[in-house]
């Protein structure tokens, strides 16, 4: 249609249902009903994602990497585990060096890899 959508108009654009803040991604991770009033996968095949940042802090690391890894229940990645302490530091690091942009899933995965190895296997 040759339409321009902005990646975050509501219910159709690429990221409308993205966070980047860790305290909605926690809230999420809790009760979605909270942040999504209706089942945004279901309805619209756009489940709820985040963007790690600065702001994701470990809930929105464990986040990422529960939805990328298909990891739910008891199989989920806790935001306690030591590597995703050690990705968040990783993640700050480049934000106190001015980093502006979201750390890419390239980037996750590499980190992933190196500190959550037996989830990669």
């Amino acid at each position: 249609m040759g339409v321009d959508i902005p990646n975050n108009y509501p219910f159709v654009g690429r990221d409308f249902n993205v966070t980047r803040a860790g305290i909605h991604a926690d809230g999420c991770i809790k009760n979605e009903e909270i942040y999504n009033i209706f089942d945004t996968t279901k309805i619209l095949n756009k489940p709820y994602g985040v963007a790690v940042t600065d702001k994701s802090g470990v809930a929105g690391i464990a986040l990422w990497y529960n939805q990328y890894l298909g990891l739910e229940g008891e199989k989920a990645i806790d935001k306690k585990h030591p590597g995703v302490a050690e990705i968040y530091k990783w993640v700050m690091e480049q934000y106190d060096q001015k980093r502006t942009t979201a750390i890419s899933p390239e980037e996750l995965i590499e980190l992933g890899k190196k500190h959550l190895g037996d989830y990669f296997k």
